[in-house]
């Protein structure tokens, strides 16, 4: 990390010519690069208008400079902007000025933020939260990561986290006066607190799939016999030509990817190799990685050609190869009958037309992709699959992030051997597992043994922020 003492700045506003932009800076010698570069401080809190000269006094523009005494700002440094127009040769002219300052350099990516943490402005899952806001690409990405920003997780785990020290400084007391029978009402009152602190920290846990689904995106696996129709629905989905169309089985080797915004949620659609049997060792793996990718997403498209005549036989045996529970509630499978347009379709070139049957399981859906026909029921179909995923919409997600799952894991599993423990043979043991699982907490918030995350959390912010 590096030296806090030192002044940073950087633009703020994205590189390029736009109607203006801005230049940030941050540190103790932010009141010392406003007046040199503006003549005068203004009042803080305040937008002036004034002009901005480089050491030899010429103008480098006119524009508006605002400057914030530290504690009360964004970094909890003094901090200034100037608000410059939008030339980029401007913007280059006012940072060179600043880099002339005694103390004052460009910030590394994601300095600001991290100065906002290290001085208590930000809790680190906050700054998590900040980070998805940046990457957001659909609305629900964007709705959950502002809710944990403005209501972030360690909020609730911080509670918990003084609760937890509580109860060690209450058992610290009885270890003190060993040599007396531990009170009843301790004993009782510890066992109920840890009983429903860890019934709240698993209610929480069991929502974890639904938030990383969101920030990470709904994972949407296409399986099927070869010339199935998968490619040709990923392309009529995504509008263009993304995989290749061939009348010759086993065209798909690979996965193909694309990823797509329905109905607000990220969707992460992947074609794969059509699952037969092959001696070529070139579409074994491509059949390998469709049976990975299948058992990997949360919701596989079996699509089943519409002249198959036992289709749910088909749907079955296509999910026992690629290791699919019937059973299992996860993932959802969706059964869809491709090319429906070849069953209306007298003229159609059919190669064994006995083969084929109008008919259809119930609840199934048919869909003509090469002609976009029955693409509207398959989105009406899809959407309410990504809302059982998601659960209730209308309330964010607490956990977003595999480190906070981990973390209220092991949390969740310390108060587990704590609840084991007798507080009358063994006050020490249990303890010592709350500890453990007041330190688990503490990683949330950035409290403990953060140090080792924060280069790669920061590193991934743009220069400005």
């Amino acid at each position: 990390m590096r030296d806090q003492d030192e002044t940073i700045f950087a633009l703020a506003t994205p590189p390029g010519r736009a109607a203006l932009q801005i230049i940030r800076l941050s540190g103790p010698q932010a009141s010392l690069a406003v007046k040199t570069l503006c003549s005068h401080l203004p009042e803080p809190r305040q937008m002036a208008y004034t002009a901005m000269c480089d050491a030899k006094g010429d103008i480098i523009d006119r524009g508006m400079v605002a400057w914030f005494p530290s504690p009360s700002t964004p970094t909890g440094e003094d901090y200034a902007e100037f608000h410059l127009h939008g030339a980029p040769q401007i913007g280059h002219f006012l940072m060179l000025a600043l880099e002339a300052l005694p103390e004052c350099r460009l910030a590394d990516p994601g300095e600001f933020t991290r100065r906002a943490f290290l001085n208590g402005k930000m809790t680190l899952d906050q700054t998590e939260a900040l980070a998805d806001i940046i990457d957001a690409d659909t609305i629900a990405q964007h709705r959950q990561a502002m809710a944990r920003l403005d209501k972030p997780l360690s909020q609730t785990t911080n509670h918990w986290r003084q609760e937890l020290i509580g109860m060690m400084v209450n058992l610290e007391t009885a270890l003190d006066f060993a040599d007396e029978e531990i009170p009843d009402d301790l004993v009782d009152g510890v066992a109920i607190r840890l009983s429903q602190l860890r019934d709240d920290i698993g209610q929480l846990l069991n929502d974890a799939n639904r938030g990383a689904i969101i920030r990470d995106g709904i994972k949407i696996a296409l399986i099927g016999r070869p010339n199935a129709g998968k490619s040709t629905l990923l392309n009529a989905l995504v509008g263009r030509p993304e995989a290749i169309v061939s009348p010759e089985a086993g065209t798909t080797r690979d996965i193909i990817q694309v990823t797509l915004n329905v109905a607000g949620y990220a969707v992460h659609l992947k074609d794969t190799a059509g699952l037969r049997i092959s001696d070529s060792d070139v579409e074994k793996e491509g059949i390998r990685r469709a049976a990975e990718t299948a058992r990997e997403a949360d919701i596989v498209v079996i699509l089943i050609d519409a002249r198959e005549p036992n289709k749910e036989v088909v749907k079955l045996a296509l999910m026992d190869e690629v290791g699919l529970e019937v059973t299992a509630s996860r993932p959802l499978v969706m059964p869809v009958i491709t090319k429906r347009d070849l069953l209306m379709d007298p003229e159609a070139n059919l190669d064994s037309p006995t083969d084929f049957t109008p008919d259809q399981p119930e609840d199934w859906i048919s869909i003509a992709a090469k002609t976009g026909e029955g693409l509207d029921e398959w989105y009406d179909a899809i959407k309410p699959m990504m809302a059982e995923l998601v659960g209730d919409t209308n309330e964010a997600a607490m956990i977003s992030r595999y480190r906070h799952r981990q973390a209220l894991t092991a949390c969740h599993d310390s108060l587990g051997q704590a609840q084991k423990v007798d507080l009358r043979l063994h006050p020490e043991l249990l303890a010592e597992d709350l500890r453990h699982a007041a330190t688990a907490l503490g990683r949330i918030s950035g409290h403990i043994d953060v140090e080792d995350i924060l280069d790669d959390l920061f590193s991934s912010f743009c220069i400005g922020k």
